[in-house]
């Protein structure tokens, strides 16, 4: 079984002066949330998703759930970090929906509305061959390694590098044991699925990632997001 696990604890400071987190911004019609939920439940092999919020906007999203969905999207509260939204998500969908530590899940940025099939796809099917894999996109900028800000340190190759996007995923079971490996120290320093697994010793798997898979952060990201709605309406 594979559930999807969209993580939108955050209160998107870096959207600017609004009132809305920005899961919950309005993109063509719809809070950017619905979009991003609609693209896994469209996937025949998505039993569920489950949304971890900031405990302040349970409620709110709660009640848009009910408005555009019927069933199949589970709410619970968020934890103090995204590994802890994610253990809390896992341990809601053990607790109330008889989760087994073999099911697959699907951790994905609330505010990346364009998760396709390919890479809902590709992601369950790795799951018979690594223990976690991340969509990822060749870098396309010079990167520059600098640890005071202000100078260059060092120029990785860029033909190494690539940028992580989400789904990142693993099976239920093989998360908890990792997170439960860890110190505190080593805990905060894992800021998400790929980073834990990988100071546990595991190996991450990329998987093809897409340059429109856009995480919405800054006012020109909805506007984006918005002409690749349109563009893709007009098709």
């Amino acid at each position: 079984m594979a559930a999807a696990a969209i993580v939108a604890g955050g209160i998107g400071s870096r959207m600017g002066n609004t009132a809305l987190p920005k899961q919950f911004l309005e993109l063509c019609g719809k809070p950017v949330i619905i979009h991003t939920i609609e693209g896994f439940l469209k996937h025949p092999n998505i039993e569920y998703v489950i949304v971890g919020i900031n405990p302040d906007w349970h409620d709110y999203m709660q009640k848009l759930a009910e408005k555009y969905f019927s069933s199949s999207v589970y709410i619970t509260d968020g934890g103090r970090d995204r590994n802890g939204t994610i253990e809390n998500i896992i341990r809601f969908a053990k607790a109330s929906l008889s989760a087994s530590d073999d099911d697959i899940l699907l951790t994905h940025d609330a505010v990346r509305p364009f998760v396709t099939e390919k890479m809902i796809s590709d992601s369950i099917a790795a799951m018979n061959e690594c223990e976690i894999c991340t969509a990822a996109i060749p870098a396309t900028d010079t990167i520059i390694v600098s640890e005071d800000g202000q100078t260059a340190d060092s120029f990785p190759l860029r033909k190494t590098i690539y940028q992580v996007q989400t789904p990142q995923t693993f099976r239920l079971g093989s998360f908890m044991k990792m997170l439960s490996s860890l110190n505190v120290e080593e805990r905060a320093a894992a800021t998400d699925a790929c980073r834990l697994f990988h100071d546990n010793g595991k190996e991450v798997r990329l998987i093809e990632g897409s340059a429109s898979n856009i995480k919405i952060t800054y006012p020109t990201d909805l506007k984006a997001a918005c002409a690749l709605i349109e563009q893709a309406q007009q098709t």
